[in-house]
């Protein structure tokens, strides 16, 4: 097996640490609890994709956070006992068996990877002391502490830059979405065919065993989940072959190999023909009895026992036959999964993925909002998309059921808008609103209600639109530090309040580099929840 490139890869994270990492979000429950589900139900739809597309790390991460908020911290949320929290809350409680099952299936797998890392990278120990020895530039100390291009042994990565591959990245996120809509089976099977997960097929069975699962309660929830910790504690010191065993028997093998192809070892034909050359015709053969020949006649051959030879195979050569050739190496052998680097870093360093955007995003919104920008009244749409190969596109504008004002606007029925996420497996990206009288800019209010995207996804994104005014749109977040958590330690009441620091906020975009993208060729849907209450 080649050594892993350090330049391109993260050492894997061992299983203490991903649990650690798990842990970091900030979690306030000043923030609604509308905007917490939300965000569970994201982490949940990220996991899936990520164990879909093979990036194990990445997917045990996101599926234990998952577990961690919903069952630590979601039930203790002030507004958890009221009738809309806790109808949003059952879908995501109801995924828990099937969640855990899959981290008993992903922890196996984590800790090989970070097995095989140290056993290959043993001569080097000294310089790759906590993964970042042999970091010689800024990305490589990054993608060090990133689970998403951490190395893995069984489905390696062909780690590419979004921003110099735009097309790709928005053509397959686009050919996801027609083979969600429905493709055959025989041409999904062509799509797959770089061999992510030999076990994926049975993703088409999940939702219905899902919806089979049984309810449970929080009491034996917790009690699984206090299990899956405690197996997390010890897995330093389990056996690996007692996980090898357990894995074999509980799912199939996950593992995929590539043709290996060993240069040293081709074969060369030039010595042989590929094809018989027609033989050069021969003088008449002396008969048997040895009867001399005419003088008229050419020489005789040098002096040799004339044979009887069997019928003469015009087609095969006279020489001893060839070896028998090896099998044909295909020319077009399969490739490595793709995982996009993150496109910029937050101002603590943590990745931001690329986000990709359709361009016509801006005026689809606000054709949809044209009514309540005559009457002055602000409007607000929820921007869903879904995460493809570490990218993440916005593929829905969704206008919520809510309540609007000159100045401000407000989701209402948050469990139908969880809904229609849930049931056509989106995430929630960010969000777009309207100014009708105002300038393009995040008032306090505003910034209250961005950390309630970004403190979960640190991507999220949010676009105000004033368009009567110049500059007519922008696409903001939070600085972090100061603003995240500035504004999370905010207990102003008031609509709109002064804050203490400058800061708070950026434009994306005035300064590169950028982690969003513009993209024309991006499909993308409108859905008005309003026409359906």
């Amino acid at each position: 097996m080649d050594p892993p490139d350090h330049e391109t890869y993260g050492q894997p994270m061992s299983l203490k640490d991903l649990g650690e990492k798990a842990k970091e979000y900030n979690w306030n429950p000043r923030i609604g609890f509308k905007y917490w589900a939300r965000a569970a139900d994201t982490i949940h739809n990220e996991a899936q994709v990520y164990y879909e597309e093979g990036n194990v790390a990445q997917a045990y991460l996101f599926f234990l956070r998952y577990c961690l908020l919903v069952l630590d911290h979601l039930g203790k949320h002030p507004q958890a006992q009221e009738l809309d929290a806790r109808r949003a809350a059952r879908p995501l409680q109801k995924r828990m068996p099937a969640v855990i099952e899959k981290l008993e299936e992903l922890r196996p797998q984590v800790d090989a990877s970070h097995n095989e890392w140290l056993k290959i990278t043993a001569a080097q120990r000294d310089q790759v002391r906590e993964g970042l020895g042999l970091a010689s530039n800024t990305y490589s100390r990054h993608a060090a502490r990133d689970p998403a291009l951490s190395w893995n042994h069984v489905s390696p990565a062909k780690i590419l830059d979004a921003s110099e591959h735009q097309e790709l990245a928005v053509e397959m996120a686009n050919s996801r979405r027609r083979r969600l809509a429905g493709l055959t089976e025989e041409e999904e099977r062509r799509r797959r065919g770089a061999g992510f997960w030999a076990g994926w097929n049975q993703q088409q069975s999940q939702d219905s065993s899902q919806s089979r699962a049984r309810y449970m309660d929080d009491d034996e929830l917790r009690r699984q989940m206090e299990a899956t910790r405690r197996q997390l504690d010890s897995a330093g010191d389990r056996d690996s072959s007692r996980w090898s065993e357990t894995e074999s028997d509980a799912v199939p093998s996950t593992s995929y190999y590539y043709p290996s192809i060993n240069k040293s070892s081709s074969v060369r034909y030039e010595g042989l023909p590929s094809s018989p050359k027609p033989q050069p015709s021969r003088p008449p053969k002396e008969s048997l009895n040895r009867v001399p020949p005419p003088v008229s006649r050419p020489p005789t051959l040098p002096r040799k026992e004339p044979l009887n030879p069997p019928p003469r195979d015009e087609s095969r050569s006279t020489l001893s036959p060839a070896p028998t050739l090896p099998p044909k190496i295909k020319e077009n052998p399969k490739e490595k999964r793709i995982t996009f680097r993150p496109a910029a870093y937050l101002e603590n360093g943590e990745p931001l993925r690329p986000v990709f955007v359709p361009n016509q995003l801006r005026k689809q919104f606000l054709l949809a909002a044209a009514n309540n920008t005559r009457r002055n009244l602000e409007m607000c749409g929820i921007l869903c998309g879904e995460l493809v190969n570490n990218a993440l596109f916005i593929t829905h504008l969704v206008i919520p059921r809510q309540k609007c004002t000159s100045d401000t606007c407000e989701t209402e029925d948050e469990a139908s808008l969880l809904e229609y996420c849930i049931n056509n497996g989106l995430s929630v990206i960010g969000w777009i609103h309207t100014h009708p009288t105002q300038t393009c800019f995040m008032s306090s209010r505003d910034l209250h209600t961005q950390a309630g995207y970004q403190a979960m996804m640190p991507e999220s994104i949010a676009i105000v639109c004033a368009p009567r005014h110049e500059p007519s749109w922008g696409i903001f977040r939070l600085t972090h530090p100061p603003g995240l958590n500035h504004v999370l330690q905010c207990d102003h009441n008031d609509t709109f309040h002064q804050h203490t620091i400058d800061n708070l906020y950026i434009e994306i975009g005035q300064q590169p580099p950028t982690h969003v993208y513009e993209s024309k060729s991006l499909e993308f849907e409108v859905t008005d929840l309003r026409q359906h209450s």
